[in-house]
């Protein structure tokens, strides 16, 4: 028994048994002491945690025709078993008759609150009515099992690229925040940047997050290599979330994220530049504004007509030397 009890499995399992057991008993109650004669049935035992679920109740009469039945139905309050589901609405039903072979449809809506996720809740069903040749009315009693079931919602958000755009070859990160929504933990989390033709696989693109409890987040980094030679355009990659609830169910949820990738730009080799050009460079705030164009060409002209008279005189003394 202690095994059975440290396995969620199984534990899930023996719950969801006795509720089965508990849904088709009945208590024998009234001033008659005799067994139920209306048979009961529900096909939805498992009630979502959090929300208000519409379930449905039938009554077979496989006995005799009887009157003025009247069903009610509730949740008994327990100091054991703390946030009990509780009935929304109409809980009470009154039918004139029912005959041998009849049968009536019960809507209900419960509401399970939050805290009440991974409990076991039992429902009386009281069905009083009245019979040919009999004075006082007959009573029933049918206990119903339910099962609240928690859910769990991974959600990302202030999700951020780094580099943008990003360049073939070159890292890549996505930072985001993982956010658990739902009203149980979520475990054995994990995060996974997924490997295509845009991406290549690091180890750092994968990350454990563990337990991941109601509201809080947990944040995360993930690389990858921007494939070499990728073209220019808007890329998606791929987060796979995967995690298990407290029954040991896998689940995995897989995010999208936009990402854009450009070319390097190839800078242009610069001219080579001219001394002369960078002295005038210097002095063009002194040079009046309309003319600067002009001094800066006559300057250089200027300067290439001494060079080339000083080129001249200093062949003739070369000569006479000679």
């Amino acid at each position: 028994m202690r095994k059975l009890l440290n396995s969620p499995r199984k534990t899930t399992a023996l719950v969801m048994l006795l509720i089965a057991v508990a849904s088709s008993s009945n208590l024998i109650a009234g001033g008659h002491g005799q067994i139920a004669h209306l048979r009961v049935e529900t096909p939805e035992t498992t009630l979502k945690a959090g929300f208000e679920n519409n379930i449905s109740i039938t009554i077979y009469n496989d006995f005799e025709p009887i009157y003025e039945l009247y069903a009610t139905i509730s949740f008994p309050a327990s100091m054991q078993v703390p946030s009990s589901p509780k009935v929304l609405g109409l809980n009470y039903w009154k039918f004139n008759k029912l005959d041998k072979g009849d049968w009536v449809r019960l809507p209900i809506v419960i509401f399970v609150p939050d805290d009440a996720a991974g409990n076991a809740y039992t429902a009386s069903l009281t069905l009083t009515y009245r019979r040919l040749g009999y004075i006082s009315p007959y009573t029933e009693t049918h206990i119903l099992g339910f099962y609240a079931k928690g859910w769990i919602k991974m959600v990302l958000y202030d999700l951020s690229v780094d580099p943008s755009p990003s360049r073939p070859g070159e890292p890549i990160s996505f930072t985001a925040n993982l956010l658990n929504r739902g009203n149980i933990p979520a475990m054995f989390t994990n995060v996974t940047l997924m490997e295509d033709h845009v991406l290549a696989y690091k180890p750092e693109s994968f990350s454990y997050l563990g337990q991941v409890d109601p509201n809080s987040p947990a944040p995360f980094t993930l690389e990858a290599l921007v494939r070499p030679g990728l073209e220019e355009g808007n890329y998606t990659a791929s987060i796979m979330i995967s995690y298990e609830d407290k029954e040991h169910v896998a689940y995995q949820v897989v995010e999208k994220v936009s990402f854009e990738v450009v070319k390097p730009v190839e800078e242009s080799p610069q001219p080579p530049r001219i001394p002369v050009l960078g002295y005038l460079e210097r002095f063009k705030g002194y040079l009046p504004q309309g003319n600067t164009l002009i001094i800066m060409v006559l300057v250089v002209l200027a300067v290439i007509l001494g060079g080339v008279a000083a080129a001249r005189r200093r062949k003739p003394e070369e000569e006479e030397l000679l």
